[in-house]
């Protein structure tokens, strides 16, 4: 069986908060693989440091963890067909590849940055969402209660034709993948107001690889995450894309 670990477990695991065999107790016996992503590796190139050194210090050190917990058990999305291969790869060959494009985080940034904080909560407040009482919906109930909103307001469209619409106009459509679907509905989930990311300087671009996260742990039997904010989003999208994998906590709570 298959577990994919969000980033803050790799990184709790190399602070020492807890371990594999916590996982294994709390979650699932069974569990004999801990793939990683892309995702994680652009999560550590964002590692900052007082000085170059010590940044390429941490970095290694994180680059090491997670070599030891996945084994170099790598999922990988090919870009052209959207297909998902699995193989064994150096995580520091990864972020070698990830360098060689620098223009690729830059042109995350921008897209992740398209709607400012004030333009979403100016939706929210048009739309007369109560972010505190959404929260406390179920999967199912947060997009019967979004489509509600929606359609009261006046558009004729609810949640997913609204992702459905905005997705057409995009020039790639006809190759636009699940991936880009997850990251769809996790942007319009936070502009919402559905457990909302706390806005900072890299809150947008962290939830970029909170999507890939979510989906590449659609492959798995588990993700697990100990962000309250991603498990609740990534129910949401599990539920929407009829999804099967478990989602929880390192402790093995829901």
């Amino acid at each position: 069986m298959k577990a994919y670990l969000d980033y803050n477990i790799f990184t709790a695991i190399e602070d020492g908060d807890f371990t594999l065999d916590k996982i294994f107790d709390k979650v699932d016996k069974r569990i004999n693989e801990f793939p990683f992503s892309a995702a994680h590796i652009q999560e550590v190139d964002n590692i900052f440091g007082d000085t170059e050194e010590q940044r390429a210090n941490f970095i290694s050190r994180r680059l090491d963890t997670i070599k030891r917990i996945t084994n170099c058990l790598y999922v990988y999305q090919e870009h052209k067909t959207n297909n998902i291969f699995w193989f064994t790869e150096e995580p520091t060959t990864v972020l070698e590849t990830i360098r060689q494009v620098p223009f690729a985080k830059t042109a995350m940034k921008m897209f992740a940055n398209l709607i400012s904080s004030e333009q979403k909560e100016q939706v929210r407040q048009t739309l007369g969402i109560d972010s505190k009482e959404l929260n406390n919906y179920s999967p199912e109930q947060v997009v019967q209660h979004l489509n509600t909103k929606l359609i009261s307001w006046g558009t004729q469209d609810n949640f997913l034709q609204l992702l459905d619409k905005a997705i057409s106009f995009h020039p790639d459509k006809k190759d636009f993948g699940q991936h880009n679907n997850i990251a769809g509905v996790m942007e319009l989930l936070d502009m919402l107001g559905y457990w909302k990311d706390k806005v900072t300087e890299t809150s947008n671009y962290a939830r970029l690889w909170d999507s890939s996260h979510i989906h590449f742990g659609s492959y798995c039997d588990y993700l697990v995450s100990d962000d309250k904010r991603l498990r609740f989003k990534a129910k949401v999208v599990y539920d929407i894309y009829n999804i099967k994998t478990k989602i929880i906590s390192s402790i093995g709570t829901e």
